[in-house]
């Protein structure tokens, strides 16, 4: 993938001590503020993934979880969580993610919990799992029944097109009079349709359905979701396609994405969010991420730059 979006160390330490400073300093929800401080002027009750005004430490979670060991409730889906058959190893890039920051933690016993997605938010509700591992999105409805960890990286829509890309889309402004495919189930699909300037619009179950339509010339553009088409990709090398290099994505900062824990959890969910907030300084989360093809663009881009 071209990622336009270059930076050298330099700022990219900078970048990275600012993160780190946020989260040292006391982002809402993340601090060691208690109760009281937070009630009385932390503000939006979402804007970090947690609900400040809701916000107490010493419940003692993070000790129990030391002791232990902690469960983590996933999905198994290639690459974000699934177990490589030549190690017999479960990896992905959430679940490497979540292993370095819970080895940070200083916990080592770990039982991985395996369900459907639909399953994983009730699940950590009701207990069956205490982490939720597969990386998920903050929004007004989840947030007023699990807390999130601090950020970790960023996954939004790009334009997927045949090799040299023939129909010259680079923008979402240069869809207009394209047959343009989406998937089920994303934000990318509802803002499609609410278009009248498309020729038509195409929704699939999966991305190998639309790929499968964009080379036989079915549809013009796949608007899709960065993060699965570059597993897509990955296990179908040679595809004659390409990702649109200088499209700006439509998706916002909303877009980054966490794991969840249970809104009583607050003590560990300090201890993870720090552990992920040094592993963005120290190159973890990059070097992990490279290592399923993603990189610099899912860890700092912001809105109205890709």
């Amino acid at each position: 993938m071209t990622n336009e979006f270059s930076i050298d160390r330099r700022n990219l330490m900078r970048l990275g001590v600012a993160a780190g400073s946020l989260s040292l300093a006391g982002l809402p929800g993340l601090g060691l503020t208690g109760g009281s401080a937070a009630a009385e002027g932390m503000g939006t009750a979402f804007a970090n993934g947690i609900d400040p005004t809701k916000y107490v430490g010493g419940d003692g979670s993070y000790a129990k979880y030391v002791k232990d060991g902690i469960r983590l409730g996933l999905i198994e889906f290639y690459p974000v969580n699934f177990v490589d058959k030549a190690t017999g190893k479960r990896t992905g890039w959430n679940t490497d993610i979540v292993l370095a920051a819970l080895e940070k933690c200083g916990i080592s016993k770990v039982e991985f919990v395996e369900g459907p997605w639909e399953s994983m938010v009730p699940g950590l509700q009701s207990g069956r799992f205490d982490l939720l591992a597969s990386d998920v999105h903050v929004t007004a409805e989840r947030v007023k029944i699990i807390d999130f960890s601090y950020p970790v990286f960023w996954y939004g829509d790009i334009l997927v097109v045949q090799k040299g890309n023939p129909t010259g889309v680079s923008s979402w402004e240069s869809l207009a009079g394209k047959t343009v495919a989406s998937a089920l189930g994303v934000p990318y699909t509802d803002w499609l349709n609410e278009r009248t300037d498309l020729k038509g619009h195409q929704v699939y179950k999966d991305t190998q359905a639309a790929v499968t339509d964009l080379l036989a010339g079915r549809v013009d553009v796949y608007l899709a979701e960065d993060a699965n088409v570059t597993g897509f990709l990955s296990q179908n090398p040679g595809l004659p396609v390409e990702i649109v290099s200088n499209y700006v994505p439509h998706s916002g900062l909303s877009d980054w994405t966490r794991f969840g824990f249970r809104i009583e959890d607050k003590d560990m969910n300090n201890v993870f969010s720090r552990a992920l907030a040094e592993m963005f300084i120290d190159g973890t989360t990059l070097a992990i991420l490279k290592k399923y093809g993603l990189g610099e663009r899912n860890l700092f881009v912001m809105n109205g730059r890709a």
